[in-house]
């Protein structure tokens, strides 16, 4: 319809209808994804270790301005910072068990590979899930030499991809260390959670302690030895290079975490942090201002609840200044809760929730949100079990087999991007994407409004001496209704303790149209480039590498090699970045196992 035609309709507005007519596909799930496979990436050794970690590079030309409150946006800067840009847009970090990775997808560079040491009998014992965290970082007097943070254990080392060489090795941990996040604009101050229960925010404008300096505890006169479990640091250096603890949220019954801790995320603008743990538990700390001198210690966050989720919490991110997402494990519940010798258990599929924080405003009131939090303190009901928080949103995954079969999400938002959660069930071959928008809200259960009013009529005229206010006999009609209501809403929700169950999540699901195509079993996938690129990693299909000859067409080959890493863009940018299924030979990734001795080829 052209404008003259609809300024000829009375009550059309032209501008409404345009932007009705331009949606963005994420805002429709009725829209088809615009997303298709454009590259991969793969090894041809059959001892290729799977790759089960990755992060994209996450800067742009206009990041600069929003780093550090915008301190380094100069003149001078901008046309250094729009250089490295250029270098490293399409650069991703990719961990496997004793391996990190620097692809470059679409730029024709050979990638990095950093090798660690094999563990020994003597150092201590992984689980499954401890994988290589990895994250990119800044540092504040070097804003020009991206650093990849990622960890083996309980060990951190910091590597400069600029002088492919490391800045910075890193201990401190009692146990292996589960997430690494890093400050969305303060990039030089980066978080590590761990399952010694404890949380460690560090600083790389800061060089390692060189000497333990703990606190003495009354009655000794020494520095305590206590060690990582209870926030001090070892008898030994705490590291080499940049990077030092600033400050260690405690676990324990005073108020810290009592399980492993799994996630954390910093507050965009608030001197905030969140985090999540095996305890159920869901807190929100505050990162308070430290010296130089000494390492702060918290053990009182200024929220905390178990009772959002009924499993273990896997994830935590910020979505806006108040609400937050998080995603839990399936949980074991007991099939009939009041019969005590009823045994047998099922698995609840796991959660993925939007909740709201209602005491932000209390801590940090409108207008002065600049107020350094050292004198805010919460009360005893904010530290053990909160009730401050509001359910926005329920949804569920997938029933998986067991408890241990959980779902990987990544979070993709940006200020002009609906936030969109990627979620993947490791072994499979293909990934969902759901827009956090869209998802629908916490259905209540019916309250008989009605009821009360009806019920409150036949008391008023009964009190009033009206012979049609027969109060009993009301009573017993809205209870018989009530009764059969009630009945139904059972039916309804199965028994579920009177709450409906919550409804499955929803969205776009890649990668199964193109199963054979794909190859290898996915791990984790992430979005990036301003929501126009998806980057997934996995496996490789054992025992099919030799099945073709090697001097057969790459393209016929990949059929047959395990997929590493692949790469999906919307359909309209596949013109202008080209055919890269070509251009990329199975070799370029068994380029990157040369590497040795902890440095880069």
């Amino acid at each position: 319809m052209s404008r003259d035609a609809s300024l000829e309709r009375p009550g059309v507005d032209f501008d409404q209808e345009e932007q009705e007519e331009h949606q963005p596909w994420y805002r429709d799930y009725a829209n088809s994804h615009p997303f298709k496979l454009v590259r991969k990436i793969f090894s041809k050794d059959s001892n290729a270790p799977t790759l089960r970690s990755l992060a994209l590079f996450p800067w742009d030309n206009d990041s600069l301005s929003t780093l550090w409150k915008g301190t380094q946006h100069t003149v001078e800067y901008l046309e250094q910072w729009k250089q490295l840009i250029s270098e490293y847009w399409d650069a991703v970090a990719v961990g496997s068990d004793l391996k990190l990775y620097l692809f470059f997808t679409n730029q024709k560079r050979a990638p990095l590979c950093v090798k660690l040491p094999p563990p020994d009998e003597s150092e201590e014992k992984l689980l499954e899930a401890d994988k290589m965290c990895v994250a990119w970082a800044l540092s504040y007097a070097a804003p020009f030499e991206p650093l990849v943070i990622f960890s083996r254990g309980s060990l951190l080392y910091i590597y400069n991809v600029v002088r492919k060489d490391f800045s910075g090795y890193i201990q401190g941990h009692g146990g292996a260390i589960t997430s690494i996040s890093v400050h969305p604009s303060m990039v030089h101050l980066f978080c590590t959670t761990s399952r010694d229960y404890t949380t460690r925010i560090y600083d790389l404008a800061q060089a390692s302690q060189r000497v333990p300096n703990n606190p003495h505890w009354p009655p000794s006169k020494n520095p305590s030895l206590a060690g990582p479990a209870h926030g001090l640091h070892m008898v030994e250096p705490e590291g080499l290079g940049i990077g030092r603890c600033i400050i260690v949220l405690m676990g324990g019954r005073s108020g810290g975490h009592t399980a492993e801790v799994l996630a954390s995320a910093f507050h965009p603008q608030l001197p905030l942090i969140a985090t999540c743990g095996m305890d159920r538990a869901v807190k929100i700390w505050a990162v308070r201002p430290t010296s130089n001198i000494h390492m702060g210690r918290e053990d009182k966050p200024l929220f905390s609840s178990g009772r959002i989720h009924t499993a273990r919490v896997l994830s935590i991110s910020w979505l806006q200044h108040d609400l937050l997402l998080t995603h839990s494990a399936p949980a074991i519940m007991r099939t009939s809760p009041s019969d005590i010798d009823d045994k047998t258990t099922y698995n609840e599929a796991g959660q993925l929730i939007i909740w709201r924080w209602l005491g932000v405003d209390r801590f940090f009131p409108p207008g002065q949100e600049e107020v350094k939090p050292t004198t805010i303190r919460g009360c005893s009901s904010d530290c053990q079990e909160s009730s401050s928080f509001k359910l926005i949103s329920i949804n569920a995954f997938p029933v998986t087999p067991s408890q241990y079969q959980v779902f990987n999400i990544s979070l993709f938002q940006s200020p002009t991007h609906d936030p969109l959660v990627l979620s993947v069930y490791p072994g499979t071959k293909s990934f969902s994407i759901s827009n956090a928008s869209l998802l629908r809200p916490r259905q209540p259960p019916p309250f008989p409004l009605e009821d009360l009013k009806r019920l409150k009529m036949a008391r008023r005229h009964l009190h009033d001496g009206d012979e049609g206010g027969n109060l009993a006999d009301a009573a017993e009609e809205i209870g018989s209704e009530i009764n059969a209501r009630d009945g139904e809403w059972n039916e309804a929700t199965g028994g579920n303790n009177g709450t409906l169950p919550p409804p499955e999540i929803t969205g776009w699901v890649i990668g199964t149209e193109d199963t054979e195509d794909v190859g290898g079993e996915l791990m984790n996938c992430a979005m990036g480039l301003g929501g126009r690129v998806i980057r997934r990693v996995g496996n490789e299909k054992a025992g099919h590498v030799d099945r073709k000859p090697a001097d057969e067409d790459p393209g016929e080959r990949a059929k047959y090699v395990g997929e590493a890493i692949a790469e999906w863009m919307p359909w309209y940018w596949g013109i202008a970045y080209g055919d890269w299924g070509g251009t990329l030979k199975v070799e370029t990734f068994a380029g990157a196992e040369s590497g040795g001795g902890g440095k880069s080829d």
